[in-house]
């Protein structure tokens, strides 16, 4: 069993740094952490094989560093430090939604460490993500590249405040695509909600990281960072970070800005996480691979094509879909109102059915 915990870095009032909220997650060998931030008077920087070196690394750098910044939130319990990034001159800043959950003043610091008053435009819990506006002009802007394009491999530089050492870079390579992870919910726990189509990374992101800088090697950012996976010893880096891709979260930053509802496409399904010898057998699914219905909400736009408890979902639009992380991505990639074709394995047949997918909001 996995530990999943929220780690952005809060002081109490009293001092001190909080606890950590922990569930359990078995579909991980270690646990999620949400990556929550200090100060600091120098950047340092290694560039491991296979990531932006030398030369290369300090144009990365001259074209991130200006518009990442700090942020710090204050509430009637304490103080929450992460990160930011500038993606428009009129001051918007996006970061993640926890790093700024409760907030009553938000302060951002840019990297000349000159601190700002910054006004909570909105946010969406569902991505995490949350946007914010201080009053300048001007302002140093991130580039923006397509996480679409991103390949395992890529060279990875992230920007941020861990620990609160504002302007901090660590560096690796993206060490996976569309994961699908499960973290706590900030705002009081229950089950829970789940990172989808995230980027993971071996460049070290710690509690302060959050909401900050994604990199590739041609200095533009594709992702916010926002969550790592920890052993359950520690609330530090093992080497398992994860990032919200930049394509979608400029979408929700956009939405935000706009006072527009964000909006979440939804299938109306459950499906299984693990194939049992039993429930192959029990439903006729043969060497098939896909996602097992477990549950089919009503009158839901599932329940709609005709999907039923014990349907194999092996292929969901153009997508193939070999397990249930690969549903949930396509599920999320998937437009709202648009009939598109499943593809279910039923009690040993294929089945070609249409489903048109609605927004969350609506459920």
């Amino acid at each position: 069993m996995a530990l999943v915990l929220t780690v952005a870095l809060v002081s109490g009032l009293a001092g001190g740094v909080v606890g950590v909220v922990a569930s359990r997650n078995p579909e991980l060998a270690g646990g999620t952490a949400t990556a929550g931030g200090a100060r600091a008077d120098q950047t340092a920087a290694a560039a491991p094989e296979g990531t932006a070196a030398g030369g290369q690394l300090q144009q990365v750098l001259g074209a991130v560093l200006p518009a990442v910044v700090k942020v710090e939130a204050r509430s009637d319990s304490g103080k929450a430090t992460g990160s930011g990034v500038i993606f428009a001159r009129n001051g918007y800043v996006l970061t993640n939604a926890h790093v700024v959950d409760g907030a009553r003043t938000i302060t951002v610091t840019l990297p000349t460490s000159e601190p700002l008053r910054a006004r909570f435009v909105g946010r969406d819990l569902t991505y995490d993500l949350a946007v914010l506006r201080v009053r300048r002009t001007g302002l140093a802007t991130a580039r923006m590249g397509r996480s679409a394009d991103l390949r395992v491999g890529d060279a990875a530089i992230v920007v941020g405040s861990p620990f609160g050492f504002q302007s901090s870079v660590t560096t690796g390579i993206v060490s996976a695509l569309h994961r699908v992870v499960k973290v706590p919910d900030g705002e009081g726990g229950g089950k829970g909600r789940e990172l989808v189509d995230a980027i993971q990374t071996d460049a070290a992101i710690n509690p302060g990281n959050s909401g900050g800088a994604l990199a590739n090697g041609n200095g533009e950012v594709v992702g916010i960072s926002t969550a790592i996976a920890t052993n359950g010893d520690t609330e530090a880096n093992a080497g398992v970070g994860f990032a919200i891709p930049i394509d979608e979260a400029l979408k929700v930053a956009k939405a935000l800005v706009k006072r527009r509802p964000v909006k979440v496409p939804f299938l109306g399904v459950e499906t299984d996480t693990e194939l049992t010898p039993e429930i192959v057998d029990r439903y006729r699914l043969g060497n098939h691979a896909g996602a097992l219905v477990t549950k089919v909400e009503p009158r839901g736009p599932a329940a709609e094509a005709g999907l039923r408890r014990g349907d194999l979902i092996i292929r969901l639009g153009n997508q193939a879909i070999p397990a249930r992380d690969q549903l949930t991505v396509a599920e999320r990639r998937t437009p709202i109102g648009v009939a598109v074709p499943v593809t279910v394995m039923r009690q040993g047949r294929q089945l070609e059915l249409t489903i048109t997918p609605t927004d969350r909001r609506d459920r």
